[in-house]
């Protein structure tokens, strides 16, 4: 007796040792889910919804296992294990897949989703669920069982109110290292300067740049109220990205399983819209109290739009081909 009670306490310290979860008893499924962003984000919301449901609607039958904060490498480490099906479900940014299937790269051209109710009519239509995944699975072996969105990337800068693209000369913007942004912002009329994520707090507090882009959320939490003061609303890219699952293990499913899987799945996406929504207008408000000012395009942004979306013929091979670009775009014309 004793001898087996000293087993059970390796085998649990080796369970421990691992980061595993034990199984719960009764489940008939284990699901191994995982995102390299940390609590509070898109991705982990969205992914702690999905485990909730999927675990209701199965009464405990399917078991979801979370890991967070790149315990199982980054995102592009998660596509690639989704892929060859080490890795059951994640959750990364679009454009970390895109290098895996690059059917669903037009999701990072400016102005391709100018309305957010233009995405979620995407993401609900019978293209994406049937032949946008299809792509996905002969490119990569991967599906997407919904969409993610997050905010816009709205501009701030230090100098000026800016309302259309000519306003921009002058200012130094940072970009991220991304050739499609880069190529946006040339298209404005301006040279922006390509920088890493860690180093633009302290550049636009030593003024070493003037301006740079992102979502509402990201600027009250690096707190960019402290270094910038104008907010131009505008809608060139909206980030998305998918609740990604290895088809190998996808079609492994029982139907009775695969039907809690995708219900979870498009319900755990639709709980992430609406807190997105929430958590958005609550980061603007926070940066207006904290003394932002926020201004609205010029003409309806149709500008900005105009000479941005001159640039989509020079991506539409790296963005899965303009068939592709048109197809999308008449979707959400229907």
């Amino acid at each position: 007796m004793k001898r087996h009670g000293t087993c059970i306490l390796v085998i649990a310290a080796v369970i421990a040792g691992l980061g595993l979860a034990p199984v719960a008893w009764g489940a008939e499924l284990v699901v191994k889910a995982a995102t390299a962003n940390p609590p509070g984000s898109y991705h982990v919301v969205c992914l702690e919804k999905f485990k909730e449901l999927a675990e209701t609607y199965s009464n405990g039958k399917i078991q979801v296992n979370v890991h967070v904060g790149g315990q199982l490498g980054s995102e592009e480490d998660n596509v690639h294990q989704c892929s060859t099906g080490m890795l059951h479900v994640s959750i990364m940014a679009v454009n970390n897949v895109t290098p895996y299937s690059k059917a669903v790269g037009f999701m990072t051209l400016p102005y391709i989703f100018p309305k957010i109710e233009d995405a979620y009519k995407l993401f609900k239509s019978d293209y994406v669920k049937t032949t946008l995944n299809e792509l996905m699975v002969k490119q990569a072996n991967v599906r997407a069982l919904a969409w993610l969105v997050g905010g816009y990337r709205v501009f701030t800068n230090s100098k000026r109110e800016v309302l259309t693209p000519d306003d921009l000369k002058g200012l130094k913007i940072r970009v991220p290292k991304n050739n499609i942004m880069i190529a946006a912002y040339k298209a404005w009329g301006v040279d922006p300067i390509p920088m890493a994520w860690t180093e633009v707090f302290n550049a636009l507090q030593q003024g070493v740049i003037d301006g740079q882009d992102n979502p509402h959320l990201v600027n009250a939490a690096m707190k960019f109220f402290e270094v910038q003061k104008y907010i131009t609303d505008i809608h060139y890219i909206l980030w998305t990205g998918p609740i990604l699952v290895s088809e190998t293990w996808y079609r492994k499913l029982t139907p009775e399983q695969r039907q809690v899987i995708d219900r979870a799945a498009r319900e755990a996406a639709e709980f992430e819209w609406k807190w997105v929504e929430q958590k958005e207008s609550e980061a603007l408000k926070e940066c207006l109290d904290k003394g932002m000012k926020l201004s609205k395009p010029a003409n309806n942004e149709k500008e900005w739009i105009e000479k941005a979306k001159s640039i989509w013929p020079q991506f539409y091979d790296s963005v899965g081909g303009k068939e592709i670009v048109d197809k999308v775009v008449a979707v959400m014309a229907q």
